[in-house]
């Protein structure tokens, strides 16, 4: 019947000849703006530079508010995240965290890990590291044991109950003195005991005046001593200035005494040899006596007497 016929001459209904230019400039946009999406959203910088893990121990008192996507913190600079909480098969809680690579240096094993509150009792809570100086971390398996800032009104509360402990044993003796010391006010105006005795009775005064006043006659009889005591104190000062005195003269006179019994020492030693010359003189004597008794003239027989067997006196020894 009716055949239509096609012809292929058909025209399109849009043509520019720059149509495969604007498609790559469309396509190289797209793609700029996902890489600039994924830096802005630090994706890039993680497939570039992998951040390094890290596992905190928590303590057993609790996990102190921190949860997942709290930051850490080194130096108070941020230097990663919490990622991840569980707990293991031993029942300890243990935090997951990453470190940025140009922090890793700072954090070594003597490092220590403090959960914080960003306001110190309130905001979210973030892990203090401290900057170590011992061996680096194992980064395969980096572990660090974390505890947790005492809370300000936890301490003030303990403060204030180690307080009360403290003050009520205070109290309780302040409470036992007052009501002994009214005891003792008690008996003292009825008379009791020594201070009682002296406040309200008058035997004891009485008792006392007298004491009083023997005292004052035994003080009246010492003062002729005391004179007496005076004067003889006065007599030995002076025989002690003359012994002084006489000690001062001793010491002058001292040089001269040396100077004579040395002067006695050098004579002492000159007396043997005197000795010795006045008995060969007594002897040359005696012979000269003999001599002349024997001169005819003075009526001798001329002739020497025979010598006598007697020793003489130095040949005499005990």
């Amino acid at each position: 019947m009716f055949r239509i016929r096609r012809v292929d001459s058909a025209r399109p209904l849009f043509k520019n000849r720059y149509a495969d230019e604007w498609v790559g400039l469309l396509v190289l946009g797209a793609l700029i703006l996902f890489a600039g999406a994924l830096t802005e959203a630090g994706l890039l910088k993680k497939w570039l530079t992998p951040e390094k893990k890290i596992h905190f121990v928590l303590p057993e008192s609790g996990v102190a508010g921190l949860a997942i996507g709290n930051d850490i913190e080194i130096m108070g600079v941020h230097a990663g995240e919490i990622r991840n909480l569980d707990l293991n098969q031993e029942g300890h809680m243990y935090a997951e965290g990453e470190i940025e690579p140009q922090f890793i240096p700072f954090i070594r094993q003597d490092s220590s890990a403090v959960i914080r509150h960003r306001f110190v009792v309130a905001g979210a809570s973030y892990i203090e590291l401290s900057r170590g100086a011992g061996q680096p971390l194992d980064w395969g398996y980096a572990v660090l044991n974390a505890t947790v800032e005492p809370n300000p009104a936890d301490v003030i509360t303990k403060t204030v109950i180690d307080l009360r402990g403290l003050l009520l044993p205070a109290m309780n003796n302040v409470q036992q003195m007052t009501k002994q010391l009214n005891d003792m006010l008690t008996d003292m105006h009825s008379g009791k005991g020594t201070v009682g005795g002296l406040l309200y009775k008058d035997t004891v005064l009485q008792h006392a005046n007298q004491v009083l006043e023997n005292l004052n006659d035994t003080i009246a009889k010492l003062k002729p001593v005391e004179n007496q005591l005076n004067i003889v104190m006065k007599n030995a000062n002076g025989t002690v200035e003359n012994v002084r005195a006489t000690t001062a003269s001793l010491r002058k006179d001292m040089p001269q005494v040396h100077q004579t019994l040395s002067h006695v020492n050098d004579a002492t030693a000159q007396l043997p040899t005197l000795l010795t010359q006045a008995e060969a003189s007594a002897n040359s004597l005696r012979k000269l006596m003999d001599q002349i008794r024997g001169l005819w003239i003075l009526g001798g027989s001329g002739s020497a007497k025979s010598s006598s067997q007697r020793l003489p006196a130095q040949a005499v020894k005990p």
